[in-house]
């Protein structure tokens, strides 16, 4: 963080006896802000905490995930954790904080532009999945990155922690990305105004992807056709269905992202976690179908089992063709097969 030399941690009331802060050597003054039930973090910056120090706001609340500029002020440095429900909560919070500590984020921005600048040199990616045998392309002129929450934290603004999360648009005009696409790994189903019992019903339907693949149809950025490539997919085809005909603006897909945090683990029901996460890769790959506050909600699906190349290229950039095993050398990609004997039927 790039604050000066206050350091505050704001904390939900509700959370106050699980966390302690232990002076360091960085910052001169600490300070602690227990935020009431109600409060925002607007309300809480612009009340308790001074301008020019660097913020790390640990909160399940969203109220306390997110302010408007104008509140933050040039001098605050912002991190925000959010933390989950559940009897893993504290676990899990716990994981995202020391992936804080050994994240550098150097490394981070060095690998997201390599990855931004390997892509616009070739004007396009191709995503193939040997497991069941999909393949789409993605076209530009320039590409469009929608997200970029790469690198050290940066005055002015709330970033939700861990960072390492780059996204193309593929919804934008002059990107186009048709083909197929497999989905698999740990779904994040995101909402600002959707209704929070529908979100529940929405990720429960989709957690078979954690262990089954899902083959989307994709024509000219837009999902036309679903087919569950293993029988325990069916039911996340079915959950996409019926938001679908909800909503048939969930259809699109609005990007293609990457993570590219190594220190960050995946996380059961965690948004920043599942979408940063590298895995065993060298970058993560995931599809964005919906776009938040267009759709009511935006599905983050990951392509455990995918390969990102850019056009015309043969090394894999992002994906299952980046994993190390033992000895940190890539796993070798396997071959396509498309016969009924690949286990995937």
């Amino acid at each position: 963080m790039a604050g000066r030399n206050r350091f505050v941690l704001v904390v939900e009331k509700a959370l106050a006896d699980f966390f302690r802060l232990e002076h360091g050597t960085r910052h001169e003054h600490h300070a602690t802000v227990l935020a009431e039930p109600g409060r925002t973090l607007a309300d809480v910056l612009r009340s308790d905490v001074p301008e020019n120090s660097d913020v790390l706001v640990v909160a399940a609340a969203d109220s306390l995930l997110t302010a408007p500029t104008v509140e933050i002020g040039p001098g605050r440095t912002v991190a925000a954790v959010r933390t989950g429900t559940g009897p893993l909560a504290l676990d899990q919070t716990r994981s995202l904080l020391e992936a804080l500590e050994r994240t550098d984020p150097g490394e981070v921005q060095r690998h997201a532009d390599a990855l931004a600048e390997a892509l616009a040199a070739a004007g396009g990616l191709r995503i193939e999945d040997p497991l069941t045998g999909s393949l789409a392309e993605a076209g530009f002129a320039r590409p469009t990155w929608s997200r970029s929450d790469v690198g050290a934290f940066k005055p002015g603004a709330v970033q939700l922690a861990p960072t390492g999360r780059l996204r193309l648009a593929t919804d934008v005009t002059g990107t186009t990305l048709s083909g197929q696409i497999a989905v698999k790994g740990w779904p994040v189903v995101h909402s600002r105004t959707g209704d929070d019992a529908r979100r529940h019903e929405l990720y429960e339907g989709l957690t078979g992807l954690s262990h089954h693949p899902l083959v989307l149809t994709v024509d000219d950025g837009t999902v036309t056709d679903l087919k569950a490539a293993a029988s325990g997919s069916a039911a996340a085809a079915t959950a996409l269905e019926s938001l679908f005909a909800e909503d048939p603006g969930h259809c699109a897909v609005s990007g293609v992202g990457f993570g590219l945090s190594p220190a960050t683990q995946p996380l059961p029901f965690h948004t920043e976690a599942n979408a940063s996460a590298t895995g065993r890769a060298k970058a993560s790959v995931h599809v964005v179908l919906g776009a938040l506050p267009r759709t009511p909600y935006q599905l983050t699906l990951a392509c455990a089992t995918s390969t990102v190349t850019a056009a015309g290229g043969t090394g894999a950039l992002a994906g299952s063709g980046t994993e190390t095993g033992e000895g940190g050398r890539p796993r070798r990609r396997m071959n396509r097969v498309t016969a009924s004997s690949c286990g995937c039927h």
